[in-house]
C-alpha cells in the first residue's frame, strides 16, 4: 500500500454501518407510528355507529405554490339522541387533471365517489362519544382512505427486514481489529 492511499474495506464497512443505523432509526420510527395509528384505529372501531345524510359533497380546489390539486369535501348531518350534528369529512389531496401525474387520471375515482354520494345519500359513520362531530367512515371509504395500519405494517416489515439483512452483512464483513490480527498471526507454541 502506498502512503496516502485509503483502504477501501474499512471505509465501505463504515458506510454500511451508517446505512444500518439509518435503517434502524427508520424502523424504530415506523414502529412507533404504526403502534400509535393502530391504537387510534382500534379506539375508533369501538365508537358508536350512526347513519348520516349527505348535505353536500363535491371537489374543492386547493393550490400550494405552483402545485394545483383537489380534494373531496362532504358535509354530513346526523342525530345522536335528540342532538343534531353537522360535520365535514375530507379526502386526501390529489393532482389536478392538467398536472403531469403517474398513474394518469387520478381524479377519476374521486369524481366517481362524489357522483355516488348525491344529496341525501346515507353514510354510516362512527362518532367519538366525547366529541360528537369527530367522525370516521365505517365503510365505503373515500379513495385512498380507510385504515392505514395494514400499509404501515408492510412498510415496517420492509424496513425491519432490510435492517436485519444489512446488520447481518455488516457483522459478517466487519474488519478484524489490530489486536485480533496480531493474536491470530502469533504461533501457538513458540
Amino acid at each position: 500500500m502506498t502512503p496516502g492511499s485509503v483502504q477501501k474495506g474499512p471505509l465501505m464497512w463504515l458506510g454500511l454501518m451508517v446505512l444500518v443505523v439509518l435503517l434502524g432509526l427508520c424502523s424504530t420510527f415506523a414502529l412507533v407510528v404504526t403502534a400509535a395509528q393502530a391504537w387510534q384505529e382500534h379506539a375508533q372501531a369501538r365508537w358508536p355507529e350512526v347513519t348520516a345524510r349527505v348535505d353536500s359533497c363535491g371537489l374543492d380546489q386547493t393550490s400550494t405554490g405552483r402545485r394545483e390539486g383537489y380534494y373531496i369535501h362532504c358535509r354530513l348531518s346526523y342525530a345522536v339522541g335528540a342532538e343534531q350534528n353537522v360535520t365535514n369529512v375530507y379526502s386526501s389531496k390529489f393532482p389536478a387533471p392538467e398536472v403531469s401525474q403517474y398513474p394518469p387520471n387520478q381524479i377519476a375515482p374521486f369524481e366517481d365517489w362524489v357522483d355516488e354520494h348525491p344529496l341525501g345519500t346515507p353514510v354510516v359513520l362512527r362518532y367519538d362519544p366525547s366529541h360528537h362531530t369527530k367522525v370516521v367512515l365505517v365503510a365505503n371509504y373515500m379513495p385512498r382512505g380507510g385504515p392505514r395500519t395494514p400499509n404501515n405494517v408492510k412498510l415496517l416489515e420492509f424496513l425491519a427486514g432490510s435492517f436485519l439483512v444489512l446488520l447481518t452483512i455488516a457483522r459478517i464483513t466487519r474488519p478484524r481489529s489490530l489486536s485480533q490480527s496480531r493474536r491470530s498471526s502469533m504461533p501457538v507454541n513458540p
